[in-house]
This record gives C-alpha cells, structure tokens and sequence, in this order.
C-alpha cells in the first residue's frame, strides 16, 4: 500500500497568508493538532496548534509562525510502513505528500494510516491471536507457518518485536479460527513458549490495543 493511497478527501492546507485564528478553526474542526502549509503547489511549511496557542498578536499570519526547516514529507508510492516510521520518530499527526517532481499531492492522517494498519494486520476479520517467544536465532516463519497449516489453518499475519534488554523476541500471529486448541497442542510438542493467547473476539480488541507496538516496531 503505498502513500498516495491513503491521501486524506477531507484535510485541507492553509495558505502562508491565512490568519492564525483561520489556522486554529480548520484545525479544531478536522481535530488535528499540525496542518501543511502550501503556495502555489508546493509545501513550504508545517502550523502547529501549539505555535498557534501561544502566538499574541492577533493580526499574525501562518508564514510567521509556521515550521519551515526540515519540513517532513513522503513521496507519493513509498509505503505505508514509511508513513508510519515518520509519524512515529516525529510525533506527528499528520504526514504530507510530495511527487517526485516536489509537488505538494495532499496529507496523510494518523486515522487513516490506522485503518488500513487494520487491513493489513486483519484485525476486524475472525479469528485468533497468538504470541510466541523465542530466541532470536529460533526464528523461523517456515516452521511456524508449517505447524499452523499442518492444523488445518492459516496465517492472516504476523509481526516480531524483540524483548528489551535481551536476545529474545515475541512473534504474534493472526490465524483464522477460533478454536485454536490443536494449534496450541502442536506448539508445544514443538517446544515453542506460547506466551499469551487471545481467542475469538478477545483477539480483535487485543489488536486495536496493540496498534501503538506496530507503529513503534515498523523500522525501514
């Protein structure tokens, strides 16, 4: 999935011209705390809410308090997982983008990289929730895949995490069904360490709640 997909319908830029009360209200109303700033096709700036709150003269314009050094931006076919490391290392709520030739294309928000983070990670779909842990020289999706696929089932995803301060991983899988006693039985002739397992509906809420984790891991 790449950025240009997942271009906002509804946010707007501001002008380098709009007044920083005009600058606040398109904010309050797309509840958005960062808003690009363009002229003439191109992004020449970032308004931030915080920049706005603090401003005193009531006659100012965006151009005078707006971000316009290293203005963070993505192209418009890199991936979704670069828009995520972007907003996650700048803390941002949203992300805009460029075509190769620089112009400016539109925004991407945090709302809908996060819908399609559920696509990708099939978290409305039916199903259960697994995590292993394991040494990260055990690694192995081959096997893995292998022993839920012996059972009948099938992947819907997966991702790793490495556990702090040691060289062992957790290793969460979205597999789909519900009744996953006999997958479970085969892990454990295996000898894997099933950490924790989320079964039926439990399983979608615990991958709403784990959204944050896939932001942070996502490292290009």
């Amino acid at each position: 999935m790449q950025a240009i997909e997942l271009i906002s319908s509804v946010l707007q830029p501001l002008n380098p011209r709009d007044p920083v009360a005009h600058a606040l209200e398109l904010m309050d109303e797309f509840r958005t705390a960062v808003l690009p700033v363009v002229s003439k096709g191109r992004l020449v700036g970032l308004m931030k809410e915080e920049a706005a709150l603090d401003n005193s003269k009531p006659t100012a314009t965006v151009e005078t308090l707006m971000d316009q050094v290293e203005i963070p931006y993505v192209r418009d076919r890199q991936h979704v997982y670069d828009v995520l490391k972007l907003m996650s290392e700048r803390n941002l709520p949203v992300v805009p983008v460029l075509d190769m030739g620089g112009n400016y294309l539109g925004v991407v928000s945090e709302h809908e990289v996060m819908r399609h983070m559920a696509d990708l990670v099939n978290a409305t779909g039916p199903g259960s929730v697994l995590v292993l842990e394991m040494a990260q020289n055990e690694y192995s999706l081959q096997q893995i895949a292998r022993i839920v696929e012996d059972e009948g089932a099938r992947l819907l995803s997966v991702y790793c995490t490495d556990v702090p301060d040691s060289l062992r991983m957790e290793v969460t899988l979205k597999i789909n069904r519900e009744d996953i006693s006999a997958i479970l039985q085969s892990f454990d002739r295996y000898e894997y360490t099933v950490r924790t397992t989320f079964q039926g509906s439990r399983a979608e809420d615990n991958l709403r709640s784990r959204y944050e984790d896939v932001m942070r891991i996502i490292k290009m």
